[in-house]
């Protein structure tokens, strides 16, 4: 699954395969204000989660990051307006040119594969219990890449990355250079952070 292609408007490229994007650039930007925006599209990033804004906002966020050539995903679950249903990802689909979605619902995710976008899936880990469970849905997910939240515990990072078949993206807390170096050498492919300073590593 390699998301829907750029191409279908004249001027834009095709998003690469998730995994080779992920492991050519591995800082992901999650952008959580609007007005951080500009700082998005002058980074060194090119794989940018949309966390803010509503459906008028959307369409023209995702413009200004193709304009740059980031490539995007649309986090349904935090944009005003969308939902849980199966019509947010329509949305992203028939509405935006944005490369995927990111999710914590397997329902988008099925959703998003039968529309032929890419998809993130999150899952956050709050103690042993739902380590464990989590590594178990890690593994049957139907996603192209998966996320984890805290991404700062090398052990938790470690244990979800071992035989795992697809991409880990590991994310909250990633405050420093440090943490992005940490997490890639216990076998996160990629991190995700909010914070401008580290989107031009």
């Amino acid at each position: 699954m390699n998301g829907r292609y750029w191409n279908e408007k004249e001027g834009h490229n095709p998003m690469p395969s998730i995994v080779d994007l992920l492991n050519q650039f591995p800082v992901i930007a999650s952008l959580c204000e609007q007005d951080k925006v500009d700082d998005l599209i002058l980074s060194h990033v090119k794989i940018a989660v949309i966390m803010c804004g509503n459906l008028k906002d959307i369409p023209e966020i995702v413009n200004n990051c193709q304009s740059r050539r980031i490539h995007s995903f649309i986090y349904i679950d935090l944009i005003d307006g969308l939902s849980s249903r199966d019509g947010a990802v329509d949305f992203v689909r028939y509405f935006t040119t944005a490369d995927g979605i990111v999710t914590t619902k397997s329902n988008q995710v099925r959703r998003a594969h039968a529309l032929d976008l890419a998809c993130i899936q999150r899952y956050f880990v709050f103690d042993a219990i739902s380590q464990a469970n989590i590594k178990k849905q890690l593994d049957s997910s139907a996603a192209d890449a998966v996320e984890i939240l805290p991404g700062v515990i090398p052990g938790v990072t470690k244990y979800m990355a071992k035989g795992l078949n697809k991409p880990l993206i590991v994310g909250g807390f990633v405050n420093r250079k440090k943490d992005v170096e940490s997490a890639i050498a216990c076998g996160a492919t990629a991190i995700s952070t909010s914070l401008p300073e580290l989107w031009y590593l």
